[in-house]
Parts: C-alpha cells; structure tokens; sequence
C-alpha cells in the first residue's frame, strides 16, 4: 500500500533539493533533555526526523525562551524574541546558528538596554545604551573588549528638543538692560 504525499527527491532550478516526503503541522513536543517546542513543524518520514520549520516557542530544559521563525531546525534569518531565564532579552536578528547579526536590542534585567547593529553577538555600530529610565547615554570609544559611554546632559536634550523653550539671545540682552 502506498503512502499519500510519499515522493521522492526533486530537483528544481539545478540547484535546489526539495524533499516533498515533509509534511508540515503545528503541535507541542518534549525532547529527550526536557526542552520543549510548541509551534509549526514538518516530519521527513524518509529520515524519520522532526524539523522546527515555521513560526514557533522553543524553551531549553533551563527556563530559556526562544520565539521566531525556524528553518530546517535551525534559526531562520529573521526577527527572535529570545528571553533568558535570568530575565535578561534579546529581540532581533540572529544567524542560523543563533548568533547575533544586525539591528538589534539587548535587555538586561533591570530594564536598561543597548540597541545595536550586532556582529558576533558583539555591538558594532550604531550603538545606544538607554538606563532604565530611558535615558540614552553617548558612545565614547569602542574597543575589542570594552565600550566607554559617556552620560549625556539630559536636561539640556530635552529642553533643546523642545521648540516650546526655544528663546533668542536679544531677550536676554532686552531684560537685562531694564
């Protein structure tokens, strides 16, 4: 007896191998260390292997969380929401082997983060540090292991951006002569 949606490899544009024997579903599984998925899937029936492949939860048998989008049980190069069990987060862009790469924000657990262009898991450019508040702090210099932000006037960035407390020097210069 014959298996619907059974076939066998395909070659589509030289290049590319599909395999049509993956059928794709969504549901919960616990793996053999107590990690956890909750989300789309696809089994090979051929390989008999379940692939992470869609949008979906992954939570490591240590509490951390990883939402996104999956491809070929791996990290698709998109968008991940990544919380980690000390509260720390990460959202943004990761490679497929879940390093960080491009725009992207780091949370730490007392709320304060640093938006960046990531590159090895390491800012590189375009770097904001914001403290809890959200108050943005200045990058000084960055160095192979280090980044030195210096604290903005922060009373002075918000009156300055302000065009409501915009004045001239000529009404200084007016009162102080009366």
């Amino acid at each position: 007896m014959k298996r619907r949606g059974v076939s066998k490899m395909a070659k589509i544009n030289e290049f590319d191998i599909v395999d049509q024997n993956a059928q794709s579903k969504v549901g919960k599984f616990t793996f053999w260390n107590g990690d956890v998925y909750d989300g789309e899937y696809k089994i090979n029936y051929d390989r008999l292997l379940l692939l992470k492949q869609g949008r979906g939860t992954y939570t490591t048998d240590n509490f951390d969380t990883y939402h996104g989008e999956w491809d070929d049980d791996t990290f698709s190069n998109a968008d991940i929401h990544i919380k980690y069990n000390n509260d720390a987060q990460y959202r943004g862009r990761i490679d497929p082997n879940g390093t960080m790469v491009g725009l992207g924000t780091y949370i730490f657990p007392d709320g304060s983060s640093i938006e960046a262009i990531w590159h090895n898991n390491i800012p590189s450019t375009n770097i904001i540090y914001r403290e809890p508040l959200g108050f943005a702090w200045v990058v000084e210099d960055i160095s192979v292991d280090s980044i030195t932000f210096s604290a903005g006037n922060h009373f002075w960035n918000d009156i300055l951006s302000d065009d409501s407390t915009m004045c001239s020097s000529k009404s200084f210069d007016q009162s102080e002569s009366n």
